[in-house]
């Protein structure tokens, strides 16, 4: 025979021998216990009335209880406290991991920003390089075309020059009022025989009225006649540069032009007044 808890807290005995109070479940909160205790007391009240004895004894009952649960206002206000704490560290953790994903936000857009200055900035650098180089290699291409230009003209008058000054032929110098130098005969050989159409001009020699002093007078000067063939003109303008020093020649004028060196500009002259003394119908060559 088991004994039974009554409402006054005494134990009865219950047939079957086998006790009816139940142990506590491990996972059961301490707020339902004393929640199931407080009703149980309340129960018991209403069905054996309200008699002081009786109250006084489910009074005690229900303190029995509690206390033999271990439950009392300060530990379930303990428990639910405790219960809150996890859920407070959860949201301040969460708190705190959104706050620094959105620092990382930020850190990362500003690292973007950079990254894409830093592109913009090598973009520009690249295309003024670009522009430069391009802007060198056309001024070196314009210097070489002008360079191939000049090369080719040099050659051109090179080749419309005579490169021989052998002697095939004796020059006539029909137009003198004395011999000239001896020189200046020799040179005239030269022209005659490598001047294709010299051999039949007229040669102005040595006058006295000339007014060139080292000139003319002296037998130091010849007027090559080419009259209205000026490409003949040119021709033997030409063979005296490329043939300078060999010929011995001080200076050359034609069409109003003068040159005092063969690697000289030509110098404008005045004008004279007609095609003769603008030296357009004859080459006159003055020689050392």
């Amino acid at each position: 025979m088991h004994l039974r808890t009554t409402t006054s807290g005494r134990a009865v005995s219950r047939p079957g021998g086998a006790s009816h109070r139940r142990p506590l479940a491990a996972g059961r909160r301490p707020g339902l216990l004393l929640a199931a205790a407080a009703a149980g007391a309340v129960v018991v009240n209403v069905v054996v009335g309200f008699e002081p004895a009786a109250q006084a004894d489910a009074a005690t009952g229900s303190v029995s209880i509690a206390d033999e649960l271990g439950l009392t206002a300060q530990s379930e206000a303990a428990d639910v406290t405790a219960e809150l704490d996890p859920l407070a560290d959860l949201v301040a953790s969460r708190s705190s991991r959104e706050a620094a994903e959105t620092a990382a936000r930020q850190v990362q857009a500003k690292a973007d920003r950079a990254e894409l200055e830093r592109q913009k900035a090598e973009q520009r650098a690249k295309a003024k390089a670009a522009a430069k180089a391009a802007a060198k290699e056309a001024a070196a291409a314009e210097a070489k075309k002008t360079a191939e230009a000049e090369a080719a003209d040099e050659e051109a008058e090179e080749a419309a020059a005579p490169s021989s000054t052998a002697v095939a032929a004796i020059a006539q110098i029909t137009n003198s009022a004395g011999p000239v130098a001896p020189q200046v005969q020799a040179a005239a050989n030269a022209v005659v025989s490598n001047v294709p159409g010299a051999a039949g001009l007229t040669l102005g020699g040595t006058r006295a009225s000339a007014a060139d002093p080292g000139g003319h007078p002296s037998g130091l000067a010849l007027d090559y006649m080419v009259l209205s063939d000026a490409a003949l003109g040119d021709a033997i303008a030409q063979y005296h540069i490329a043939h300078w020093d060999e010929l011995g020649v001080e200076y050359v004028i034609w069409q109003q032009r003068m040159l005092s060196s063969p690697g000289g500009s030509w110098s404008p002259m005045a004008d004279r007044g007609s095609a003769t003394a603008n030296h357009y119908d004859h080459v006159h060559v003055n020689y050392r």
